[in-house]
């Protein structure tokens, strides 16, 4: 919930009993819905609000608040299960004021009038806290460089006004009949000066979440410095006023002592004033009597505060879309290996996924009775769907630029890439249809959740005798390893060859559970099929030999096929 323009808010969610979820807004009048859910009232918190009819009917009218100076919304026959039989995520904005506001405004009405304050700055919402004025106005007063006048009375910011011109002839040069240098100026290190600035804030652009912008100068320095300002800027005020700050923290280091006649007295620590003899403007710090001379402490001001830099973005917030979880789709496929090395058992795979709201489901095993084991939760949204027309057989030696692969995924949020020969040489675009492994390098957005795979690399890893029955309505699985589950492994099993593994998958969104069922055929135990088979006459058969890319270094030496696979002089 955000809050803009000052004024006190609230946010809580509740459910009175027989009715809907009620929630409640803020203190106060100024109540504006932005965003819609369907059938719910909105109280204002008028004086003469009356209490709701919903809850008056469960609560009863005599004992039913009203709740006058409170804005709410009800909230009636709101269909939860779209939302996994949860409340779901609602966002109100509360406006106090119809446009910005001024930092004299905000003052004024935190003092209750009794302070003032001189400066033309102004926010677009002020979240004021403390537990007295002075902790609510700090953050102003850091911010904008804003100084106490007077007797405490005002405000004023480094911009002015301008209240006295220090005149040369004003200046006190002899005390006591002892010469004295009426003028004595100081400055401190670069060093002392922060290096970077940063002003927190909450930007509208990020839906009132808090934004920050930072600045830097040049040269030395490692000091850095924050300011928490609970107020509504965009991204290039808070950074221009970032700005200001820190060129005005800059200016600061230069100090002046100047001793002036009985003249001085008329000004006030607070005040502004300018120098005949020296540029810029000057804040007095101090004022002192002293030996007959008035001494005043001056700390020089940005003046106008430098060049604003130009645009910036205020960034985007990482936003969890709040739809309906849907239904679960699950998928279980026995995979050949897909790394190097020799395969200690099968490479069983469970991938699910769903619509935009989907999120994850339970995992449960079934065993031979029947009974469902739970072994944890899916992992990441895989990318899925199925094939759109039948896929020809193709060749597993050369790039396919002939046949195309049409995929409709199961949400127009998923996508696919194309990739370049490194990254599919790095094993990117690898993909499962049906029971064969294919890798892709261009991928054409065909409609919103279609796309057309070209440039095709077919039966990968000794999966070629799968190419035939690619039928339309095939599954389409992208090979990612973070959204793949291991089930044996979760669940502690070993993987008989020729036994049947059986998944349920349930979400909260699944009336009935989802459900995947394969035989285990370990087709990462599988070797490679050999290449390169050479054979040579060896007495009354013949000597063979092969090259194995199972086997270290690709070489392997085969001689079960002696004199059994030659006739005469022709090999077989």
């Amino acid at each position: 919930m955000a809050l803009s323009g000052g004024g006190a808010y609230c946010g809580s969610i509740g459910l009175d009993a027989g009715s809907g979820p009620t929630a409640i807004c803020c203190a106060g009048r100024r109540a504006i819905s932005r965003r819609s859910w369907g059938a719910f009232r909105l109280h204002d918190g008028g004086e003469d609000q009356a209490p709701d009819p919903l809850i008056a009917s469960a609560q009863g009218p005599g004992v039913t608040p009203a709740h006058r100076g409170i804005a709410y919304v009800v909230f009636e026959d709101l269909l939860l299960s779209d939302y996994g039989n949860r409340i779901p995520s609602l966002t109100f904005e509360v406006e106090a004021d119809a446009g910005a506001v001024t930092i004299e405004a905000i003052v004024g009405a935190l003092s209750e009038g009794q302070m003032g304050c001189v400066a033309e700055s102004q926010v677009e919402g002020f979240a004021a806290s403390g537990a007295d004025l002075s902790e609510a106005i700090a953050p102003l007063v850091e911010a904008y460089g804003l100084g106490l006048c007077g007797d405490g009375a005002q405000l004023v910011g480094e911009a002015g006004p301008v209240v006295a011109l220090l005149d040369p002839a004003t200046r006190c040069r002899r005390i006591n009949g002892r010469a004295i240098d009426p003028v004595e100026r100081s400055g401190a290190g670069a060093d002392s000066v922060a290096l970077a600035l940063s002003v927190r804030h909450h930007d509208p652009a990020r839906d009132y979440q808090a934004g920050v912008q930072r600045v830097t100068r040049p040269g030395p320095g490692r000091i850095e410095r924050g300011i928490e300002l609970p107020a509504v800027l965009s991204g290039a005020a808070a950074r221009s006023l970032a700005r200001q700050r820190l060129d005005g923290i800059w200016a600061g280091r230069d100090r002046m002592t100047v001793r002036g006649d009985w003249r001085a007295l008329e000004l006030e620590p607070g005040m502004i004033v300018a120098l005949a003899d020296a540029p810029g403007l000057w804040r007095i710090e101090e004022r002192e009597w002293e030996a007959m001379a008035v001494r005043l402490a001056l700390r020089r001001l940005s003046g106008t505060g430098g060049r604003a830099p130009g645009s910036v973005s205020s960034g985007q917030i990482v936003r969890q879309l709040d739809a309906p979880h849907g239904p679960t789709r699950l998928m279980l496929a026995d995979l050949p290996r897909l790394t190097d090395g020799v395969a200690n058992g099968p490479q069983l795979v469970a991938a699910a996924s769903g619509g935009p709201g989907w999120r994850s489901a339970a995992l449960y095993a079934l065993d031979a009775g029947g009974t469902a084991e739970p072994i944890g939760r899916t992992a990441l949204r895989a990318v899925m769907g199925q094939i759109d027309a039948a896929l020809p057989p193709g060749s597993t030696l050369l790039l396919d630029m002939v046949n195309s692969l049409s995929v409709t995924l199961l949400a127009e949020d998923m996508e696919l890439v194309s990739a370049d020969g490194a990254a599919l040489a790095q094993g990117r675009n690898l993909c499962l249809v049906g029971q064969e492994l294919v890798q892709f390098g261009r991928a054409v957005r065909t409609g919103p959740a279609s796309y057309r795979l070209e440039a095709l690399r077919r039966g990968l890893r000794g999966t070629e005798w799968a190419m035939a029955g690619q039928e339309a309505g095939t599954p389409f699985l992208l090979i990612e390893a973070d959204r793949l589950v291991d089930p044996l492994a979760v669940a502690g099993m070993e993987g008989d060859i020729g036994a049947a593994m059986h998944l349920l998958a349930i979400g909260i969104g699944d009336v009935e559970p989802a459900t995947a069922e394969i035989m285990i055929g370990g087709a990462a135990l599988v070797p490679p099929a050999p290449v390169h088979l050479n054979a040579a006459p060896d007495g009354g058969g013949w000597m063979a030999d092969r090259l194995d890319p199972a086997q270290p270094g690709g070489m392997a030496l085969d001689q079960r096929w002696r004199g059994a696979i030659g006739r005469g002089k022709r090999a077989l």
